[in-house]
C-alpha cells in the first residue's frame, strides 16, 4: 500500500510548519517533501549560480535566484527549481515576496538519483503551463544537458565538449567541461 498523501490549498502550504532541515513543494495540492541533494548536485549547483551571477554583472538584463524561493506556477502548485532566471528588473516586485508570484524565464533543475523520469516530466509540464520559457535539465551523473522549449522533447542534449547558450541570455556562454570540473 502507498504512502499517504498529505494534500494541502496554496494558502495553507504558504503557511505550513515547515522543518528547518527539508525542503517542499507543493505538486498540485499535493505536499512533497524533497531530499537534500548530494555533494555533486551542490557543485555544479555553484558553479551555475556564480558563472549566471557574473553574467548578468556584465549584462544587467535580469537576474538569478537559488532555490531556496517557491514559484507560484499555478493556484495549488509551488516549485522551487534549483535555479531561477528572471529577466528584466523585477526586483521591486520581488521584495516581501515568500512565495514568488513571477514566472521564471529559465527553470534549471540539476538532476538527483532520486527524481524519477514521470516527476521530471511532471515538473517540465507544470513549468511550461505556467509560462516558463526554458528549462535546464543538467545530470551530474551522465554529464548532459537538456535544454528544454517545451514540454514534450529536448530541443537539444548537450555533453562535456559542448557549451550551454541561451537565446533568451545573449553572449552567455558555458563550456559543459568546466560546469562538471
Amino acid at each position: 500500500m502507498g504512502a499517504t498523501k498529505t494534500l494541502l490549498t496554496a494558502e495553507e502550504f504558504d503557511n505550513y510548519p515547515f522543518e528547518e532541515d527539508k525542503r517542499y513543494e507543493l505538486d498540485e495540492g499535493e505536499l512533497i517533501v524533497m531530499t537534500r541533494p548530494a555533494y555533486w548536485h551542490n557543485l555544479v549547483l555553484k558553479i551555475l549560480l556564480v558563472e549566471l551571477e557574473l553574467y548578468f554583472r556584465a549584462h544587467p538584463i535580469g537576474e538569478v535566484l537559488l532555490s531556496e524561493n517557491l514559484y507560484a506556477l499555478s493556484p495549488n502548485t509551488r516549485r522551487a527549481p534549483d535555479l531561477a532566471v528572471i529577466l528584466g528588473n523585477r526586483r521591486a516586485e520581488l521584495l516581501d515576496a515568500k512565495v514568488i508570484p513571477i514566472i521564471p524565464d529559465i527553470a534549471v533543475e540539476v538532476l538527483s538519483a532520486s527524481e524519477t523520469t514521470r516527476q521530471i516530466l511532471r515538473k517540465l509540464k507544470q513549468y511550461f503551463q505556467a509560462g516558463v520559457k526554458e528549462v535546464w535539465l543538467i545530470d551530474p551523473q551522465s554529464r548532459e544537458s537538456e535544454i528544454w522549449i517545451g514540454p514534450t522533447l529536448p530541443e537539444k542534449t548537450l555533453t562535456v565538449g559542448d557549451t550551454l547558450t541561451s537565446p533568451l541570455l545573449p553572449d552567455f556562454a558555458l563550456p559543459l567541461a568546466a560546469l562538471f570540473s
